[in-house]
């Protein structure tokens, strides 16, 4: 477990067409599940793969992002990413992420952090306990900040969703990135069309499963979003997302 490799890994992806929008830009919604997808890369085959865990009733939930974009990816066919696991802290573990043209040319940093749970009950796994020779966290003097989000109380506009089958992940749960594709639905076409993202600070507290609907509420103050989607039924909070706009 003490190989480099284990911790880090480099890959780079193609982007398709249906990544793209009006401006060639990457949707935020491919950009997360490029990183969704390195960082499951990246612990595959290991004890703490999706497989390993959901055989023993066990799963990742991601809880935070914070992204910053030194150029947001736009015309491009290809992007360059490398994720690094940083390791754990009793229950918490944290990931980072950079994405690169082929060029070279670094497009943005990311850094998320995750919890263990048990898949029956909800409960929290202490991961230092559990896998007592998994890498102990150390935080650096670069690291990017994971910001506190607060719950909008009045908004501009909302909109409502239905859960589709389209949008479960193999835990029978939403996805993580399909919450970002509700928020930003909820803006202006216009607003869309003519801005790109700087930074973007992301809080999923809870799931969502098939069949409920969503309402994704907006507050847009010059260049910044703030959002919230809620379950319709219960009214529990289940993601809080701020942009800052370029």
């Amino acid at each position: 477990m003490a190989d480099k490799n284990f911790y880090t890994l480099e890959k780079t992806y193609p982007i398709t067409m249906a990544d793209h929008d009006l401006e060639y830009r990457l949707k935020p919604a491919s950009l997360l599940n490029l990183l969704q997808d390195m960082g499951a890369r990246n612990i595959l085959d290991t004890p703490f793969g999706n497989r390993e865990l959901n055989a023993q009733n066990l799963g990742w939930f991601l809880v935070r992002y914070r992204i910053e974009f030194d150029k947001y990816p736009q015309n491009l066919t290809e992007i360059k990413l490398y994720t690094e696991n940083r390791g754990t802290q009793k229950q918490s573990a944290y990931r980072d992420f950079e994405a690169y043209t082929v060029d070279g040319t670094r497009l943005l940093r990311a850094s998320s952090y995750w919890l263990m749970v048990d898949l029956n009950d909800k409960s929290l796994i202490n991961i230092e306990e559990k896998f007592p020779d998994i890498k102990k966290y150390e935080k650096r003097d670069n690291d990017l900040t994971l910001r506190r989000l607060k719950p909008l109380k009045e908004w501009d506009k909302e909109k409502t969703f239905h859960v589709r089958y389209n949008d479960l992940d193999m835990n029978g749960h939403v996805n993580n990135i399909v919450y970002i594709s509700w928020a930003v639905e909820a803006l202006d076409f216009d607003f869309l069309k003519n801005k790109t993202p700087k930074n973007m600070d992301i809080y999923f507290k809870h799931d969502v499963k098939y069949g409920e609907d969503v309402v994704s509420y907006v507050k847009t103050d010059g260049n910044i979003t703030e959002h919230t989607i809620r379950n319709v039924s219960t009214s529990e909070e289940l993601c809080l997302i701020k942009i800052e706009w370029n």
